[in-house]
């Protein structure tokens, strides 16, 4: 085999070999909440909307400032008159007697113009306003773009937690469910050696379809979670998603830190909201100052009897340039009522910035208040855990032994079932509020 065909299957192989890596980085055999972040900064749908508004400001704000350019407009006409208009004169003019009148028929059969006009604004303050605003817009637009970004991240952070929290609880629910199923095997024994009777095998059946139940609602619960993560991140929702099986520590937070307006994520949306509201007051009042433009145009014209003119016939030029002048004198809605308008607008924004920072300081406290209650919850339902746990350690052993209790066994399964749920609950509710105070700052 020669050199050549050495290099073709050289880079065959390379290039099977980068294909297969590429589809490993895109497919990861444990998602970290980074990576979650990252795609869903990529692929969000939210996000995209996002960035395709911030585009499109970009293209408006270059549009108002394009009116500075003169505008230039062509126009060419070609008509047929089947009736040649009439122009009526004085009789006197030919000879005939006073108050009588002569009719005579102007123009050809064919006839045609063609011409351009430009148009430059000089002077027009409503225009300088208006770039303004559509430069605010923009700004608008990213910051909005930036306040989507970071409420997305919020949601992912709190779907992946969650996710994970449910993940770890099914793998308790069915290590529970398992560890029973040789208690009631047990059971099972005694009831056919005769040692315990039918009610006892009951209840042990019993008991063991609530484990089995328990660990089913865990199983929705997390399957609500993944789907809540694939939605915010832009995942394909029939695609596997696994996730670390190490949980991904919280964000840091300084929950002792006060309340900051400045850092709201909407904050700086809403503080450009109300800049465009006085732009657009400012942009009302220079619409009725006095507007000037320089004005141009060239023009041809054309006729014949018949259409071959276009060609045949001399074709006659006029021009023209200069100055107008534009000042609205009475204009009742946009000297009154516009402005009005505006300033009412300039005061709703200023409203709503406000009603923001407050619910946002009422939201920021209330995350502080739950995420003390869910700590404090969280030792007490430690200690409770650790008790009933060893209870059932201590019932399965009396089982083992033959001495059979299978009511205070189904009492210490139900008392681990529920302080199981509520610790789940209250760690849920710990790391939501240290994202939901993290966004609230900010970050």
């Amino acid at each position: 085999m020669n050199l050549k065909n050495n290099l073709k299957i050289a880079s065959v192989l390379l290039f099977s070999l980068s294909a297969v890596v590429a589809q490993d980085a895109a497919s990861p055999s444990g998602w970290t909440l980074e990576q979650c972040l990252q795609y869903a900064a990529d692929h969000n749908k939210e996000l995209n909307v996002a960035r395709q508004q911030t585009t499109l400001a970009a293209t408006s704000s270059g549009q108002a400032k394009a009116k500075l350019l003169p505008t230039v407009t062509g126009t060419a006409s070609l008509d047929h008159y089947w009736q040649i208009p009439v122009q009526v004169f004085p009789g006197e003019l030919a000879g005939q007697p006073q108050g009588t009148f002569v009719p005579v028929r102007l123009g050809t059969p064919w006839m045609g113009n063609a011409g351009v006009q430009a148009d430059l604004t000089l002077i027009d303050a409503a225009t300088w306003k208006q770039i303004k605003t559509a430069r605010l817009q923009q700004q608008l637009s990213a910051s909005q773009g930036a306040s989507i970004q970071k409420l997305v991240g919020k949601n992912v952070q709190m779907a992946f937690y969650s996710a994970l929290l449910n993940k770890e609880e099914l793998a308790l629910a069915e290590a529970r469910l398992k560890d029973f199923a040789e208690s009631h095997r047990l059971v099972a024994l005694n009831f056919e050696k005769g040692i315990t009777d039918q009610i006892a095998l009951n209840q042990s059946l019993a008991l063991q379809e609530d484990l089995r139940d328990e660990a089913g609602r865990i199983q929705a619960s997390y399957q609500q979670s993944m789907l809540d993560l694939k939605f915010w991140m832009g995942f394909p929702i029939t695609d596997s998603l696994p996730l670390t099986a190490a949980r991904t520590p919280a964000p840091d937070v300084t929950l002792s830190g006060s309340f900051r307006p400045g850092f709201l994520p909407d904050f700086a949306s809403d503080s450009l909201a109300v800049e465009i509201a006085i732009a657009a007051q400012r942009r009302s009042r220079a619409a009725l100052y006095p507007k000037i433009s320089l004005v141009s145009g060239y023009t041809r014209l054309g006729f014949g009897s018949e259409v071959s003119f276009i060609t045949q016939s001399k074709w006659f030029s006029s021009g023209y340039v200069g100055l107008r002048l534009s000042v609205p004198v009475f204009d009742l809605s946009r000297m009154s009522y516009q402005l009005k308008k505006d300033k009412q607008s300039t005061l709703v924004a200023l409203a709503e910035r406000d009603a923001h920072i407050a619910s946002s300081n009422k939201a920021f406290a209330s995350a502080k208040i739950a995420y003390d209650r869910a700590r404090q919850e969280l030792a007490s339902l430690e200690t409770k855990q650790k008790l009933a746990e060893e209870n059932i350690s201590l019932s399965t052993k009396k089982l083992q032994k033959g001495i059979i209790d299978m009511i205070a066994l189904k009492e210490f399964q139900d008392e681990l079932t529920l302080i199981r749920q509520k610790r789940f609950a209250a760690e849920l509710q710990g790391l939501i509020q240290i994202v939901e105070l993290d966004y609230l700052q900010g970050n």
